[in-house]
C-alpha cells in the first residue's frame, strides 16, 4: 500500500468520525444546551471521551509499532504475533481491575477536572453520577487502542480508523431515540451517559473480530511478564501524554473555564470545529507515518526519513492552514448553522465562534507537533514529546488563568494556540539539531505559497459574507443555510484550489500520483519534483 492511500483511508475515515460527531454534538446542544446540566455532563463526558480521541487515535501507536516491529524483525513474524497476543490478553486483566475502580474515583476526577464545580452541590453531584455510568469506556478503549494498534503494526488501517465511527453511531442513535421522548434534561443526560459506557464495548467487540479475521487471530494466549511487554509498558505512558498533548490541552483549559458560567460548553463545541481538520490529518499521520520512519530507520536511511517528514508536513499544511484561515472568516456562521437550535442561545453562538476563532490558529502547530513526534517514537525514546507534551499543559494553564478575566472562554481557547505552536516549534528544533530531519527548500517554497493561498481564501470569504449573511440568519430554515454554508465552503475550497496550482505549491506529477494511488514520494522523487533536484544515484 502506498503512503498516500493510507493516509488519505485513515483520514477519511476520521473525517467521517468527527461529521458524525458533530451531528452527535448538534443533537446534544438541541438537548442539554449550555446550562447547569449540560455543563455537568461535559466534564463527565470528558474524561472518557478524551480516551476515546486520545486512544481511539493512535496514541498506543508509539508504544505498540516499534516494539511489534523489532521483534518481528529479531525473532521473525510468529514471535511478534504471540507479543501481540499477550499484550491484549494481558491488557484485558488489567482493565477489568480498572472499570470497578472508576465507581471509586469518579467525586476526585470530577474535582481535579472541574474545581469550580465545589461550589454547587448539585451540579457536582450530576457530574459524578454521570461520570459513573460514562467510566466504563475507559477501559474498553484501552484495550480497543491496543487491538488498534496491532491492525496498524501490520498495516491493516481500515479496521482500526473505522472504531471511532462506531461510537458516534450509538451515539447519535441514542440522541435521535431521545428526540422522540419528553424525558426531562437530567434523564437525557444520564441516558447518554450509559450510551457511552456501552459504545466501547461495540467499539471493543468490532476490533476483536477485526482482529479475527486477519492473520492475527484471536488473542488468548495465557498473560505472561515478559521483557517485551516491559517495553511496551515503559513507552505506554510516555507515548500516550506526548501523542495526547493537544487533548490534555483541551482538559487543561476545562478545568480553567470550570469556573466560568457557560464556558466549559462554549469551549467544547469550539473545540469539536477545530478537532474536524485536526483529525483528519493529524491523526492520518500519527497512524501511517510511523511506520514509515521506523522502516527508514531500520534501513539506515537517513535521507528517506528527512523526506517522508518533509512530505508529511506539506500535506499537513496543504489541509491544516485553508482549514484555519476558513474557521477565523466563517465561525459564527458555522457555529449558528451547526448548534443554534432549541436551547443554545444566540449568546451561546457568539462565544463559541469567538473561542472557535482563536483555536483556529493552533491548527498548523497541532499538526506538526504530531508530525515531529514520530521519529522520537520510530527510535523508542519519547522524552522530547513528553516534556513538550508537559509544557503544553502548563503554558495553557499559565496564559488561560492570565486571559480568563479579560477575554473569558476566547482567551482560553488562544491559551491552547500558544501552546500547540509551541510544542511544535519546540519539537522541530529538537530534530533540526540532531540532524534527524531539516527542511527542504521545496518545502519552504510550498508553506509559502500555502500561506498565500490560504489568506486569499480567507479575503475571498470575507468579502462574499455581505451577500449571503440574511440567508445564513435564524429566519431561514436549517436547510437553506446548511445549503448557502457549504456553498461558501466549495468557493473558498475552488479559490485555494486554484490559487495552490498556480503559485506551485502542488504540481501535476504529485496530483498524478495521488490520482493513480501510487507512492507519493518515490512516484515525485522520481521525477525530481519533489525537492526540485534531481534524484541522487
Amino acid at each position: 500500500m502506498s503512503f498516500a492511500r493510507p493516509v488519505l483511508l485513515v483520514g477519511g475515515a476520521t473525517a467521517l468520525s468527527r461529521l458524525l460527531g458533530f451531528l452527535r454534538d448538534a443533537l446534544i446542544a438541541a438537548a442539554l444546551g449550555s446550562g447547569l446540566v449540560a455543563d455537568a455532563f461535559f466534564v463527565a463526558f470528558r474524561l472518557p471521551n478524551l480516551f476515546r480521541r486520545v486512544l481511539g487515535e493512535g496514541a498506543l501507536n508509539p508504544a505498540f509499532v516499534p516494539v511489534h516491529e523489532r521483534i518481528r524483525a529479531e525473532l521473525g513474524p510468529e514471535a511478534a504475533r504471540l507479543f501481540t497476543h499477550r499484550a491484549i490478553s494481558s491488557a484485558g486483566l488489567v482493565l477489568v481491575g480498572l472499570a470497578m475502580a472508576g465507581d471509586l474515583a469518579a467525586p476526585g476526577l470530577v474535582l481535579v477536572l472541574a474545581p469550580g464545580f465545589a461550589e454547587d452541590a448539585l451540579k457536582f453531584a450530576l457530574a459524578v453520577k454521570y461520570a459513573r455510568l460514562a467510566f466504563p469506556f475507559l477501559a474498553f478503549a484501552v484495550l480497543a487502542s491496543l487491538m488498534a494498534s496491532a491492525l496498524n503494526a501490520h498495516r491493516r488501517f481500515a479496521s482500526a480508523a473505522l472504531a471511532p465511527v462506531i461510537v458516534n453511531v450509538i451515539l447519535v442513535a441514542v440522541l435521535i431515540a431521545m428526540r422522540l421522548t419528553d424525558a426531562p434534561e437530567q434523564d437525557r443526560a444520564r441516558m447518554l451517559a450509559s450510551a457511552v459506557g456501552i459504545s466501547g464495548m461495540a467499539q471493543a467487540l468490532w476490533l476483536l473480530i477485526s482482529l479475527w479475521k486477519s492473520p492475527i487471530g484471536l488473542p488468548f494466549a495465557r498473560p505472561r511478564w515478559s521483557r517485551e511487554l516491559r517495553s511496551l509498558c515503559l513507552l505506554a505512558l510516555p507515548g500516550i501524554a506526548a501523542s495526547g498533548a493537544t487533548q490534555m490541552a483541551v482538559v487543561a483549559a476545562t478545568e480553567v473555564a470550570s469556573a466560568l458560567p457557560g464556558a466549559v460548553s462554549w469551549l467544547y463545541y469550539a473545540d469539536r470545529l477545530y478537532q474536524l481538520p485536526l483529525g483528519f490529518i493529524a491523526v492520518a499521520m500519527g497512524t501511517v507515518l510511523l511506520p514509515e520512519v521506523a522502516r527508514c530507520l531500520r534501513d539506515g536511511d537517513t535521507q528517506g526519513e528527512s523526506a517522508v517528514v518533509n512530505r508529511a508536513c506539506e500535506l499537513a499544511l496543504l489541509v491544516t492552514l485553508p482549514a484555519a484561515a476558513g474557521l477565523l472568516s466563517l465561525s459564527p456562521s458555522i457555529v449558528s448553522v451547526l448548534f443554534e437550535h432549541g436551547a443554545f442561545e444566540p449568546r451561546d453562538t457568539m462565544e463559541t465562534a469567538q473561542a472557535a476563532r482563536w483555536l483556529a490558529l493552533a491548527l498548523p502547530g497541532a499538526a506538526l507537533a504530531k508530525i515531529f513526534a514520530q521519529p522520537f517514537f520510530a527510535r523508542e525514546r519519547p522524552a522530547a514529546p513528553l516534556m513538550a507534551a508537559l509544557a503544553v499543559v502548563l503554558i495553557t494553564l499559565l496564559i488561560g488563568y492570565l486571559l480568563r478575566a479579560p477575554m473569558g472562554a476566547a482567551g482560553i481557547a488562544l491559551a491552547i494556540a500558544v501552546a500547540a505552536t509551541t510544542q511544535a516549534i519546540s519539537l522541530g528544533a529538537v530534530l533540526y539539531a540532531r540532524r534527524i530531519a531539516r527542511p527542504e527548500p521545496a518545502t519552504l517554497k510550498r508553506a509559502a505559497a500555502i500561506l498565500a493561498a490560504s489568506v486569499a481564501m480567507a479575503g475571498a470569504l470575507t468579502l462574499l459574507m455581505p451577500f449571503v449573511a440574511t440567508l445564513l440568519g435564524p429566519t431561514h430554515g436549517f436547510a437553506t443555510r446548511f445549503g448557502v454554508l457549504i456553498l461558501l465552503c466549495v468557493t473558498g475550497a475552488a479559490v485555494f484550489g486554484v490559487l495552490i496550482v498556480a503559485l506551485g505549491a502542488i504540481d501535476r506529477a504529485t496530483l498524478a500520483a495521488l490520482w493513480r494511488s501510487k507512492p507519493v514520494i518515490e512516484d515525485a522523487e522520481r521525477r525530481g519534483r519533489v525537492t526540485g533536484e534531481p534524484r541522487p544515484p
